[in-house]
């Protein structure tokens, strides 16, 4: 059974590395024609669809963008992935949600059963009446946290708007390479399966109270990682927590992405970058990881620093040097594996994930090795394009999953990393959501309802 779309090996020419200069020489000229050709983001009309479909296959059509007029902002992946996120300050490149409190999100925070400590943001939902709500749990990857560029980006396509909003509980959570949770714990995780321990143990406190109909998740990048463990997992324990999960744009191998832009980053004279190893030396850099580069220290610099002190920890004087960043992550997530070999739970399936040591905690937990236990609803979308994943890991995870009829999977031509909203529209990604979440979609997934 195909459970998917992806595109052949050669019928693009990577963008990356043969497009970006001129596009970026010629940026304020686009933005400019992009002002003018803005209403070709709106998704055209489309002919009701017969009701026999499946609910997967309702899915499927729904993540088809064929029939939606693609904006020109679009039509590059690094401009789809960056122009959501940024502002034009050069003081305050970082678009942010508001720390203090506008949005309307109240904080989240919560010790679990091992002492780890995490944090959010929760965005409650109310249409009027008494009955039980969805809840979306949502994270967005890599150094990512509540208040970070891809928690803006969501909140203003998904949630500012009261008309429009996700009809559903949001609870944002900080990934936990991301500042707030190194103020917390004083290391850091690379997440997959220990993220998805975690979000296992918050939805246990959360289905209580507030006591939503069902759970949902949705992640970003790495945090698309945590999502496929979290439904995984959930099944192995028996706990029936979650109806429904989405990667979007997901990094499904940490080795290779973001851990070939760590290993390309330059280190102190005299220490070899400690990422590197598992390249056999520093890989090779093209345009494209250059420009990743600078964005992840500006990340570092702009998002990880500032949040982890407005986290609340002593050390306001946390300073990082673009020069120990890599050195910097290395031993906080290394930190993070010995913690979990001191706390040890009865749980942890150590079966099929090593806390030996980091390189084994990644190996053991890459997607493609474990996609194919998915008996949950599920959707992968990623893009062609994406600047951030090599398209190779997430061919490599959709050929994994073929013949999974849980999962509904695309990879669509335009979008880059978690920027389908430039080239569709936002409703591309927001109508997916308000599949997932909806009993009667996720109740036909295989077949009619009972």
């Amino acid at each position: 059974m195909v459970h998917g779309k992806i595109r052949g090996k050669n019928s693009r020419v990577t963008q990356g590395q043969t497009t970006v200069a001129p596009v970026l020489c010629k940026l304020v000229a686009v933005i400019l024609c992009g002002l003018l050709l803005s209403g070709c983001t709106r998704i055209q009309a489309r002919e009701d669809r017969v009701v026999s479909l499946t609910g997967r296959e309702r899915v499927l059509d729904a993540l088809d963008p064929s029939d939606i007029c693609v904006n020109v902002f679009g039509r590059s992946g690094l401009l789809a992935t960056a122009l959501p996120s940024s502002t034009l300050n050069p003081c305050k490149p970082l678009k942010e949600l508001d720390p203090d409190g506008s949005h309307g999100g109240r904080p989240f925070a919560m010790e679990l059963s091992d002492g780890t400590c995490v944090g959010g943001l929760f965005f409650a939902y109310s249409d009027g009446t008494s009955d039980p709500k969805p809840l979306l749990m949502a994270s967005f990857g890599f150094l990512q946290d509540r208040w970070g560029t891809e928690a803006s980006k969501f909140y203003n396509l998904y949630l500012k708007d009261p008309a429009t909003r996700i009809p559903a509980h949001v609870l944002i959570l900080d990934h936990p390479s991301a500042g707030p949770f190194f103020a917390g714990n004083d290391h850091l995780s690379v997440g997959s399966y220990d993220d998805a321990r975690m979000w296992i143990e918050i939805a246990q406190r959360l289905k209580n109270d507030p006591a939503p109909s069902r759970i949902h998740l949705f992640g970003v990048s790495m945090s698309g990682q945590t999502v496929v463990h979290a439904l995984i997992e959930d099944c192995r324990l028996g706990l029936n927590l979650f109806a429904s999960g989405m990667a979007v744009s997901i990094a499904p191998d940490f080795h290779l992405a973001p851990g070939k832009q760590l290993a390309q980053l330059k280190t102190p004279k005299g220490i070899e970058n400690p990422w590197g190893a598992y390249f056999g030396g520093v890989p090779k850099t093209t345009l494209t990881d250059m420009i990743q580069g600078e964005g992840l220290l500006m990340l570092v610099k702009k998002q990880f620093i500032p949040h982890y002190r407005r986290a609340g920890p002593a050390d306001k004087e946390f300073k990082l040097q673009s020069g120990e960043v890599a050195v910097f992550f290395r031993q906080a997530f290394e930190e993070r594996i010995s913690y979990l070999r001191d706390h040890k739970q009865d749980r942890w399936n150590s079966e099929d994930f090593s806390r030996a040591d980091l390189d084994a905690f990644m190996a053991s937990t890459r997607i493609a090795g474990v996609i194919g236990r998915v008996h949950t609803p599920l959707v992968l979308v990623s893009a062609f394009d994406d600047p951030a994943v090599q398209r190779t890991m997430f061919e490599e995870v959709m050929l994994a999953a073929n013949g999974n009829p849980w999962i509904a999977g695309i990879e669509t031509d335009q979008g880059g990393h978690f920027g389908f909203n430039m080239p569709y529209g936002k409703d591309y990604i927001g109508r997916v959501v308000r599949l997932m979440i909806d009993p009667q979609v996720l109740g036909s997934w295989c077949g009619p309802q009972e």
